[in-house]
């Protein structure tokens, strides 16, 4: 089995998954292969902390934004251009601390103009058989407290064998409208909304879980 540096490295969308994506206006469901190929592996594997704890993925979520023009739009993406400027890319495999919890990033791309930005979220996660919903407590579950003096590690530990996953909508990850602006539920009430029912719910079915 493909492990996950090697499957996010090699990471392209195909011309075809470009295509039904752009399409998001009419068919926001549709589901990247790609996307689901790199579920696979991430939720066989788990993170390893201080040689000890076993910190193991349960659900994942995938933002992906092209930076050119007529390229795939995902507004709820943090690191990406905006009129102050560009942002430089990220390195490969970063894991990335925000608002929302922490991501594992493969951004690529010759230039921030140009670049495409592309990370996946841990939603949830387990430890000892114990599910975590709550994406930010992957904070002290990777760092676990340590200290600086006897050193920090998490290092990620490929599965065997690939799992099979199933997906769903982003957890509140709101629709936006042309002008860059969160869609609520005051402006389309009958509309699905998100999990707070703040707002339209993003219709992309972007996160992966275990298929039970």
């Amino acid at each position: 089995m493909e492990g996950l540096k090697h499957k996010l490295k090699n990471f392209t969308l195909s011309e075809t998954s470009r295509k039904e994506i752009l399409k998001s206006n009419t068919d926001k469901e549709y589901v990247p292969s790609e996307f689901i190929e790199i579920a696979k592996v991430a939720l066989a594997g788990h993170f390893l902390v201080n040689d000890k704890i076993s910190v193991h993925p349960t659900a994942v979520e995938f933002y992906y934004h092209e930076e050119s023009n007529d390229g795939i739009k995902d507004p709820i993406v943090y690191h990406r251009n905006s009129k102050k400027g560009s942002k430089s890319i990220f390195n490969f495999g970063i894991l990335h601390n925000h608002v929302s919890g922490i991501d594992i990033t493969f951004e690529h791309g010759d230039s921030p103009e140009r670049a495409i930005r592309a990370s996946m979220l841990i939603r949830e996660f387990e430890i000892d058989g114990k599910n975590e919903n709550r994406s930010t407590m992957l904070y002290e579950a990777l760092y676990q407290q340590s200290s600086i003096f006897e050193g920090v590690s998490a290092k990620w530990i490929d599965g065997k064998t690939e799992v099979e996953v199933e997906s769903g909508y982003r957890k509140n990850v709101a629709q936006y409208d042309e002008n860059g602006k969160k869609i609520t539920k005051e402006d389309q009430p009958n509309a699905f909304l998100t999990e707070n029912k703040k707002y339209v719910q993003d219709l992309r079915k972007w996160q992966f879980k275990k298929r039970k």
